[in-house]
């Protein structure tokens, strides 16, 4: 059997090619399996030098921003708190190096996808970076650092708000990352400054429609009352506390904060559909419960060149493509770790609460971005497809079967270039919980432990604490079973 000259010098490229990515697995699900054993069981400086030996094959050469978050924190939960900082360090250095370049130049992302693009964090990731960087100064007792990162992390926050313009999806602010800067501002003795934070952190929960936690709730109440702000008492339509915290004279106070459960990871959705030129988009995919939903928006459009290498359908709108294509989804990752609970040796117990929720994050944050990737993912799928109709084209010989392969081949390399991005901070916890406990000054004896939903006890864990005459004490626990 002989194949024309352009067909034989096509099928070694398609032979190396088939190989090369038939080992090209996803690194964004590789990675979660490779590290999720280990952080779960807590075993979190193992889970570190399992990411270190392996770090090409779980990251590559994009994801150096996600490769020093996830040390970072690991290292944070394991208590190594110097080297938390300085990978979680290195990470905002390159996330303020990519930052000030444009997306504009990760043109390769439009023929192959976005996982060939520099991961650049999503806003609430970054927002969390620097309140980890703060929770490591706090553990080390330099709460004067940890307010550089609130105030970094307020500059991030003010870019993306400029960025959003007048979008009513997109996101804003993080009432989990002012309640806590509201939390060191007070510790620093700048009470107005607080104050401003903890308004910041009510009002972002009131728009959003979200429940404000009891307790943020009364210490948004004391705080403002504390700095004489009653409209923004009446605006948040906060009450006065029911019970006054106990004081020591002379004492101080500790503040717990627990990292619960683990965040949602992210998936694969397959998505296919019917792309008409100057027309409509029609597509399908199954939602959670297995049912095939259909939706239909006007066609992205495509450039005049691209359109002409096709050999589409002709209608009367122009080509019709069928396509296939893969986005991100919300993966759900069940959590036992639900409560947080704290008894502090003769000076009282207390019961966390919730300030942060991760998955209400990332589903915002997926909702926010879905129509602008759903456009680039289609018109990207559309161009390739649109060149893999021209490659077969010239790839035909006088034999059927030959034509059949190289037709099946051709498909088959345009579907494994189509992985979705499922690059995700998946090491940061489902919820961040705080306990605040009024103690005398002195060392302390601390039982911390994490409940399930049953008030089962799932992880505990006994923690020392000194606390100065006047001063707040951080103490930070982790549980993420």
């Amino acid at each position: 059997m002989r194949f024309p000259v352009s067909s034989r010098a096509a099928l070694p490229g398609l032979a190396l090619l088939s190989l090369l990515l038939a080992g090209c697995a996803n690194r964004g699900l590789t990675r979660y399996d490779a590290i999720v054993k280990q952080a779960s069981s807590q075993d979190y400086l193992a889970a570190v030098k399992v990411l270190k030996k392996e770090r090409a094959k779980l990251y590559g050469s994009q994801s150096a921003l996600l490769y020093n978050m996830d040390v970072g924190l690991l290292y944070h939960y394991g208590g190594v708190y110097d080297s938390s900082i300085v990978y979680l360090r290195r990470a905002v250095d390159v996330h303020e190096e990519l930052f000030a370049k444009s997306v504009t130049n990760e043109a390769a992302s439009l023929l192959v996808n976005d996982n060939v693009r520099p991961y650049r964090g999503r806003s609430y990731e970054i927002v969390w970076l620097h309140l980890f960087l703060a929770f490591d100064y706090l553990a080390l007792d330099r709460a004067d650092d940890a307010r550089i990162e609130m105030r970094q992390a307020e500059i991030f926050l003010n870019e993306v708000k400029r960025k959003a313009g007048g979008d009513a999806k997109a996101f804003r602010d993080d009432a989990a990352f002012r309640a806590f800067s509201a939390l060191v501002y007070e510790a620093l003795g700048e009470r107005d400054d607080a104050a401003i934070s903890i308004y910041a952190a009510v009002k972002n929960l009131r728009q959003r429609k979200q429940p404000v936690p009891p307790g943020m709730a009364a210490y948004a109440w004391r705080l403002l009352d504390a700095e004489d702000r009653p409209n923004d008492i009446r605006e948040l339509d906060l009450q006065p506390p029911a019970v006054k915290p106990a004081r020591f004279p002379g004492g101080g106070e500790l503040v717990v904060i627990g990292a619960l459960g683990r965040s949602p990871a992210l998936g694969e959705t397959a998505f296919w559909g019917t792309w008409v030129r100057d027309g409509v988009l029609v597509y399908y995919y199954r939602d959670a419960n297995g049912k095939v939903v259909s939706q239909a928006l006007p066609a992205p459009g495509l450039p005049q060149s691209e359109y002409e290498k096709g050999r589409g359908r002709n209608t009367r709108s122009g080509t019709t493509l069928h396509l296939k294509w893969a986005m991100p989804s919300l993966r759900e990752v069940p959590s036992q770790s639900r409560l947080l609970r704290v008894a502090a040796d003769s000076a009282g117990a207390a019961a966390g609460e919730a300030w942060g929720d991760t998955r209400e994050l990332l589903q915002q944050d997926l909702d926010e971005g879905r129509t602008a990737m759903l456009t680039r993912t289609v018109i990207r799928v559309a161009v390739r497809t649109l060149a893999a109709e021209k490659t077969k084209a010239q790839m035909r010989t006088d034999n059927p079967i030959v034509n059949l392969l190289l037709s099946l081949g051709t498909d088959a390399l345009a579907d494994q270039l189509e992985q979705a991005d499922v690059r995700l901070w998946f090491l940061l916890p489902r919820t961040l919980n705080v306990a605040r406990i009024p103690v005398p000054a002195g060392n302390h004896t601390l039982q911390v432990a994490a409940e399930n939903a049953e008030g089962k006890v799932v992880r505990v864990e006994t923690l020392q604490a000194h606390v100065r005459p006047g001063k707040t004490r951080f103490v930070f626990f982790n549980s993420l079973k």
